[in-house]
């Protein structure tokens, strides 16, 4: 319901929350051993903490905010991330569930560098059967004021002995117009770029393990290494 929004990804992590009986609040608290969306890491390979404090309700409203840390050079001095969400979500039949929101990402701290950071976005999902979703998020000036984009996403999760859960998932995301030097090849008319990724997670003694591995087809140009391939760890608490 966030950005890290893969409804059940390590990769683009998020929360997904079933209806309860009244209004209810949470929060988690989570140390990753490096901070990846859509297959690029926002902390260069480094680790660090996340949070999110979420309040939803049995009509199916939800509102939250995520943080997460940073590598300040990537982000002209900006150490943390961190973005608010509003939206709903509810089922359809027993089969199809659908969640559709809004999201603000920010970057405080990050130097005047000419482009704003900071920008909205639209998401909506249509899941099936708990374990298949697809998404698609929707912004009219992408990070960096490099103009409209979309982000497609599909993801599908397969339930495991033990208790453990296996999920793949892959993201196409373009600019739908002109992003300047904001490329994702070797050419500059390059626009769009694909990503994929594997995760096993399972919960254990009241946290949420998960160790995923993730690549895109980025070339080594304007990311540097930061959209090559990567193991990511990760492990959480959440608190209602």
């Amino acid at each position: 319901m966030l950005k890290k929004i893969a409804l059940t990804s390590l990769i683009a992590s998020s929360a997904s929350f079933a209806l309860q009986a009244h209004a209810e609040v949470s929060a988690t608290v989570s140390l990753v051993s490096d901070y990846v969306y859509n297959g690029v890491s926002s902390t260069d390979g480094d680790a660090t903490f996340q949070g999110s404090v979420d309040w939803y309700n049995d009509a199916g409203f939800y509102v939250g905010a995520w943080a997460s840390g940073l590598d300040e050079t990537g982000y002209s001095s900006a150490e943390v991330e961190i973005d608010y969400y509003a939206g709903y979500a509810s089922s359809i039949n027993d089969d199809f569930s659908y969640d559709v929101g809004y999201a603000y990402y920010t970057y405080p701290g990050a130097n005047d560098t000419g482009a704003e950071f900071d920008y909205g976005e639209l998401y909506g999902a249509i899941t099936y059967k708990e374990n298949t979703t697809a998404k698609i998020l929707y912004s009219d000036d992408y990070f960096g004021e490099v103009g409209n984009s979309v982000v497609l996403i599909l993801s599908h999760t397969f339930n495991l002995p033990e208790d453990f859960a296996l999920t793949l998932e892959a993201s196409h995301t373009k600019l739908l117009e002109d992003g300047g030097d904001y490329y994702f090849g070797s050419d500059i008319d390059d626009d769009s770029y694909n990503h994929w990724g594997i995760s096993v997670a399972k919960s254990l003694a009241g946290f949420d393990l998960a160790l995923g591995y993730t690549d895109t087809d980025i070339e080594d140009n304007y990311w540097g290494d930061t959209a090559d391939a990567r193991a990511v760890f990760s492990i959480s608490r959440t608190f209602e």
